[in-house]
């Protein structure tokens, strides 16, 4: 490069360096500023008084986003050295008492004088609109699996309920025109039948949206009740093991294992055309983990989800809330495992 052209880039430089909204800092080995320019005083003031300071940017650092934690200190970018020269977020404190996020870089520009350059971009408006589109897709989701449930309790209502009690009226309209005893008799046995067949419809629909057993015993006793239903109604056995015993567990953990197998069990019983489903449930000392296993068709996880799709979104969404982990591993004419780990 000729002499001109090295004091044309030095100068352009020094023009990006001082005008950029992009904050630079550089450290020295100790972790003190040696340099910065004016849009990092947003982070770092030049008015803060940085003798004897080690590390002027893990005092305003509240964090980074990593594989562990939104917001955490664990294996910290100022110790990493894997990092490198690529992009992670951090957030750090301005001089506004904020807690804001930015796209960082950390790097070593002066290996022999231990010299790092660390730039923030902030991201704040771009997590804002990613946040606002994420939570309208979720409001969606949310809304078309309300009214997909509503659909289905409706139309359980309608097949079920509706009909046998509309039975029920027949009957009685029949038997008040009854004369002899005889007759009046076996009208009372067809009106039981028919009400015995409607409670256990109402109970079997209740248990679906909510069995009392989950909040009063807990998982072990609600899945016995659960599985039960299931080869009653659907004549598909459900070959249950467990360590639980009379275990409880945190009522939202409870609730998320619950619905996770129920889905997974129905997913299995339409689609995978088996008479046979295993479920397994086991607690370790760090872990709750559950697996439910068909020897079925399989499917091809690239290829569009049959049905609404909703089913697996809304397993994984579960288990985002009590920082658990749903792996479905499958293969075609083989079968599907669906696997729940949740860390207790």
């Amino acid at each position: 490069m000729k002499i001109n052209q090295a004091h044309d880039v030095q100068q352009l430089l020094m023009q990006y360096f001082n005008h950029t909204s992009e904050k630079i800092v550089f450290v020295d080995k100790q972790g003190k500023v040696i340099a910065m320019n004016q849009a990092a005083n947003d982070i770092i003031a030049l008015d803060n008084d940085y003798e004897g300071m080690t590390n002027a940017i893990c005092n305003h650092c509240d964090g980074y986003t990593n594989e562990f934690d939104l917001q955490s200190c664990k294996h910290c970018f100022l110790e990493a050295q894997h990092i490198g020269n690529t992009s992670f977020q951090v957030f750090m404190k301005t001089t506004r008492g904020t807690v804001e996020p930015f796209a960082a870089t950390y790097q070593t520009i002066d290996q022999e004088k231990g010299i790092k350059a660390f730039t923030l971009q902030n991201v704040s408006p771009q997590i804002e609109r990613h946040d606002k589109m994420y939570q309208r897709k979720m409001m969606q989701k949310t809304i078309s699996a309300q009214e997909n449930e509503r659909k289905r309790i409706s139309r359980e209502l309608h097949d079920s309920v509706v009909q046998e009690l509309l039975n029920v009226d027949v009957e009685l309209r029949l038997l008040k025109y009854q004369q002899e005893m005889g007759q009046l008799v076996e009208g009372s046995k067809r009106i039981e039948g028919l009400m015995s067949k409607l409670i256990d419809d109402i109970r079997n629909l209740s248990v679906e949206l909510r069995p009392s057993s989950l909040d009063d015993l807990g998982l072990d006793a609600a899945f016995k009740t659960y599985f039960k239903q299931v080869e009653a109604n659907y004549g598909v056995k459900v070959v249950y093991r467990a360590n639980l015993d009379a275990r409880r567990f945190d009522n939202e953990i409870e609730t998320v294992v619950y619905r996770i197998v129920q889905e997974a069990l129905f997913n299995a019983i339409k689609y995978a055309n088996v008479d046979t489903i295993d479920v397994e449930v086991h607690v370790s000392e760090t872990h709750l983990i559950a697996e439910i296993i068909d020897r079925g068709k399989g499917f091809i996880k690239t290829d569009q989800p049959q049905g609404t799709g909703l089913g697996l979104y809304g397993m994984n969404e579960r288990a985002e809330l009590v920082n658990a982990h749903v792996n479905i591993d499958t293969q075609m004419g083989k079968g599907t495992i669906v696997t729940l780990e949740v860390p207790i």
